[in-house]
């Protein structure tokens, strides 16, 4: 990636000095999995409700155990295909622009590249105001197929000329945003977090039942991630192999769902860990296993900032981790944790290790992670802002049409 640092707008920082717009701003917040209204964008999402100009909804496809009748905020369940099939796509849009019209959204703000490309679609066709979306990290990435690369790119191109503005969790994905939208004054970054006293109250609720995922003796070393080609789960399991194997003893959990299941499980086979690393699928008490590890890992190829270790982190502890885009802004290398360079089994497993035999060490990163995390990666801090620029954008618009 080449060109220089966006970094973030003063003047979206600064406060609002215009006056609150007397309605209620309807604000409506899409990604494609249910899970993530629990978990990455839950939190901010359910801070920015609490404003009283605010009236926040969530869409997802259904899923999930509770459906959202226990969500502490309105959900409306909607059909979002995950892989590309043109006319189911078409139809989710079509059908998500019928709730836009019905509901009269002022805002859609879609996350993910799936939602996010059908929705703005359908919103733009329903004629909503104000339309954004939030990079997690962009689709398109160095090392991708040449092909897929130019698709994917393209593809985010045509949707950035039917938003408003852009928003990127890390500063690095800032200048490809740019070239997006072609447009600084759209391109604005958000940023990502957590609630860091809602985390230490759920690992503190479910201590016993973070301490029963791991069964086993030795070290504890935690992953949470979905199980897909781009976070690299077999990079772990072959680190767990060179650690065993340089007689470490190690207690591991991967915590997640996602296609590369049972491939992952022949691989654990394969190798003869199937004491040693447990697949646990989607944990709704994460905190509390993250609470119960040693040391919290990521195999990533790319994140947009990682919600897994911004917890552990928060919990105090060390991290283990890919150099790579999105979780170098998190986590500071000998300072909060180590990163190595993605695919290199032998430089983790040297790093774990490094970990594992000096407690004092690992002490010290965790107390400067969780000071890191509760100063720069506070979901509170983004809910203000999303909630100020809203405002101010909605103020603006309103002006630009009211004029003759």
């Amino acid at each position: 990636m080449s060109g220089t640092m966006i970094e973030p707008r003063e003047t979206t920082a600064e406060p609002v000095h215009t006056p609150a717009p007397r309605k209620v701003i309807k604000v409506v917040h899409i990604c494609n999995f249910y899970d993530g209204i629990e978990t990455t964008l839950g939190p901010k999402v359910f801070a920015l409700d609490r404003y009283d100009d605010m009236d926040v909804t969530m869409i997802s496809p259904p899923g999930g155990k509770r459906q959202g009748a226990e969500l502490p905020i309105r959900y409306i369940p909607a059909e979002i295909p995950r892989s590309i099939r043109p006319w189911r796509d078409l139809r989710s849009a079509l059908r998500l622009a019928r709730i836009f019209r019905r509901e009269r959204f002022d805002i859609v703000h879609t996350h993910t590249a799936k939602a996010g490309a059908i929705g703005t679609l359908a919103a733009w066709l329903a004629g909503v105001p104000l339309i954004y979306h939030t990079y997690h990290g962009l689709p398109f990435y160095d090392g991708q197929p040449a092909r897929q690369y130019r698709f994917y790119r393209l593809f985010e191109k045509a949707a950035c000329l039917m938003r408003r503005h852009i928003f990127s969790q890390n500063r690095r994905d800032m200048v490809e945003c740019l070239k997006l939208i072609g447009d600084p004054t759209r391109v604005h970054f958000e940023g990502n977090g957590v609630v860091p006293e809602k985390v230490r109250a759920i690992a503190e609720r479910d201590r016993a039942g973070g301490e029963a995922w791991f069964q086993g003796t030795g070290a504890r070393l935690l992953l949470v991630s979905r199980l897909e080609p781009v976070k690299h789960i077999d990079d772990f399991v072959r680190c767990v192999k060179q650690l065993r194997d340089d007689g470490v003893d190690l207690c591991c959990v991967v915590a997640g769902g996602g296609p590369q299941k049972e491939e992952i499980e022949a691989l654990i086979a394969e190798l003869g860990l199937e004491g040693v690393i447990r697949l646990t699928g989607y944990i709704l008490n994460a905190p509390a296993a993250m609470a119960a590890c040693d040391i919290a890992v990521l195999t990533s190829e790319k994140e947009g900032i990682p919600r897994s270790l911004m917890e552990s982190m928060a919990l105090g502890k060390p991290a283990v981790a890919t150099d790579v885009l999105g979780t170098q802004e998190l986590v500071v290398d000998g300072e909060t944790g180590y990163l190595t360079p993605l695919g290199d089994v032998a430089a983790m497993s040297r790093r774990i290790r490094e970990l594992i035999e000096d407690p004092e060490l690992r002490q010290r990163f965790g107390a400067a992670g969780k000071a890191r995390v509760e100063k720069e990666f506070n979901d509170h801090r983004i809910a203000e802002f999303l909630h100020e620029f809203y405002l101010r954008d909605f103020t603006a618009i309103n002006a630009e049409t009211a004029q003759p």
